[in-house]
């Protein structure tokens, strides 16, 4: 990797994005709070306390090419479990009081790029051919879209809001999603369940034929594939050109037009995107 540039951005207090970058590898982690009130940890949230926690580990382990992703991820949830466990045992929680991460990962070997995707973060990459791919998992986004439509469909829904934001119908139905987190009916999320890992979506490329690639929280990717600010490939070439920090304005702008507002979950989202042009 001969070139990284990375931006994680929030509108709030305290972020529940996180990213990394080292000699041969990246990644992008979007954080989700419980659907409820529960905290158990001694950080701000349980999110923040589990994002800060795999910053740690992944910044010690990711390099290290002789173990597969999926196994570091394996080894990683069950010490992730023995530290969480001074606070409480996972197994007492419910899946709403769990917080959870969508998380991407890039690694790049001598002869090969790998790309692992658990969740809605984006992993683009560009081909020297000028071709483009994205690696993602969509299963997220679907359920997702119920509670857009809801959302969109309720002109009054701003007198109605009892929890983070959300309408009680709102949050009803994004509790009975969350509900089905890393069952076979429902979708793979980063959490206390190693059974997600061989869900992910995981794929590779010889390294010749890539030219670049950026990973991107759903707040960062929202600038193509939801507010149409450009294509995928004018996004490449505008961080490239511009680096991931120089479109957190026009991000934010649009934010603030309220021209999204019926397009995702929050008016607002932390924004987290990593780039890298392979050497």
């Amino acid at each position: 990797m001969k070139y990284t540039d990375s931006i994680t951005n929030t509108y709030k207090q305290h972020n529940e994005d996180a990213c990394g970058v080292s000699d041969n590898c990246a990644w992008v982690m979007d954080g989700a709070l419980p659907l409820s009130n529960t905290k158990v940890t001694n950080a701000p949230s349980d999110v923040i306390w589990m994002v800060n926690w795999w910053t740690d580990y992944l910044n010690n382990t990711l390099q290290n090419t002789s173990s597969s992703i999926a196994d570091i991820l394996t080894t990683g949830i069950h010490s992730f479990n023995t530290e969480f466990k001074q606070f409480a045992d996972p197994v007492t929680l419910s899946k709403l009081d769990r917080a959870s991460a969508a998380i991407g990962i890039l690694r790049v070997h001598e002869d090969t790029v790998e790309c692992y995707v658990l969740g809605d973060i984006e992993v683009a990459l560009r081909f020297k051919d000028e071709t483009y791919t994205v690696v993602t998992d969509t299963s997220l986004a679907t359920l997702d879209s119920e509670v857009i439509n809801m959302i969109s469909n309720n002109p009054d829904r701003q007198k109605q809001i009892v929890f983070n934001g959300y309408t009680q119908a709102e949050l009803d139905l994004l509790q009975r999603n969350r509900m089905t987190m890393n069952s076979p009916s429902g979708y793979a999320i980063l959490e206390h369940e190693t059974s997600a890992i061989p869900k992910g979506v995981y794929t590779s490329f010889p390294r010749e034929s890539v030219h670049s690639v950026l990973l991107m929280s759903d707040g960062y990717s929202a600038l193509y594939n939801k507010f149409d600010h450009c294509t995928l490939p004018e996004l490449l070439n505008e961080v490239g050109e511009k680096s991931t920090d120089g479109l957190i304005p026009t991000l934010r702008q649009i934010e603030l037009s309220g021209l999204d507002t019926k397009k995702r979950l929050r008016k607002h989202d932390d924004a987290t995107a990593v780039y890298v042009e392979i050497d």
